[in-house]
């Protein structure tokens, strides 16, 4: 049990903290309410950062956790979904567009992306499921669904019931702008998929930007990220297309 009381019971020392994404370098809690008052972006308090210590800081607080409903698609589908925001589009590839944190301290950060693909049935219930039910469902069972003791075989595999498909984690940095870069806004364009048509690329996709249709204005900056590979290794699996063996290529047109 995780909890105070079961702390101090162990002899142990409860110790509350105050999560924060930035400390600013202000040593008054008026200075730290002019730096609140002039970011358009983050909610800044004047605060102690653990419950052991009355030293009090200029703490930048986390934005609120995003929780929303997954994009509608096939079962057990990982291509095009209805993404919500769509407004009738031709359907997309499922996704997540978020807005990077600000940092108002201009330090540099090492972040953490953690990246979870679940799947969830109604084949038992999962709030009410634990080890002891280990059992109940079986790999391809026999079952009287008539009731005249002929039985069929239900082609099932308990390794496809209720559980995570990928997880990865990526640590990334995020630098600190430039001076020329100073309100402005930056998108990042990135590039998805591979050589080959759709039939080629599957399970994956063929080549495509994402955004599918980013508009910037003038004074806009674009981050583009792809990957490449002039001596990739994958024989058959990534050659398809058109272009030498062992390479990928991505570019910008610009056009009138």
């Amino acid at each position: 049990e995780i909890s105070e009381a079961a702390c101090k019971k162990a002899g142990g020392k409860w110790v509350e903290f105050t999560s924060f994404i930035d400390i600013l370098d202000v040593t008054s809690e008026a200075d730290c309410k002019a730096a609140n008052k002039a970011d358009k972006r983050n909610d800044i308090i004047w605060s102690k950062t653990r419950s052991d210590s009355e030293e009090k800081r200029c703490i930048v607080q986390p934005p609120e956790v995003i929780c929303q409903k997954a994009p509608t698609s096939r079962v057990n589908h990982l291509g095009n979904a209805n993404n919500e925001g769509d407004n009738g589009k031709i359907p997309r590839l499922s996704r997540f567009e978020m807005d990077m944190p600000y940092f108002p301290s201009g330090d540099a950060k090492r972040c953490v992306l953690r990246l979870r693909y679940n799947i969830s049935t109604t084949d038992y219930d999962p709030w009410k499921t634990d080890s002891s039910n280990n059992g109940v469902i079986q790999n391809n069972p026999t079952v009287d669904i008539l009731g005249n003791g002929n039985k069929l075989q239900i082609n099932l595999n308990t390794n496809q019931i209720g559980r995570t498909f990928q997880d990865r984690s990526h640590v990334f940095e995020v630098l600190p702008r430039l001076e020329s870069m100073a309100g402005k806004k930056i998108y990042n364009l990135n590039v998805q998929g591979k050589r080959g048509n759709c039939e080629e690329t599957l399970p994956s996709t063929e080549y495509g930007f994402v955004p599918d249709d980013l508009k910037v204005k003038q004074d806009d900056l674009v981050h583009i990220q792809w990957t490449g590979s002039n001596s990739h290794n994958n024989k058959n699996d990534g050659n398809s297309g058109q272009g030498n063996a062992g390479t990928d290529r991505n570019n910008l047109l610009q056009m009138e």
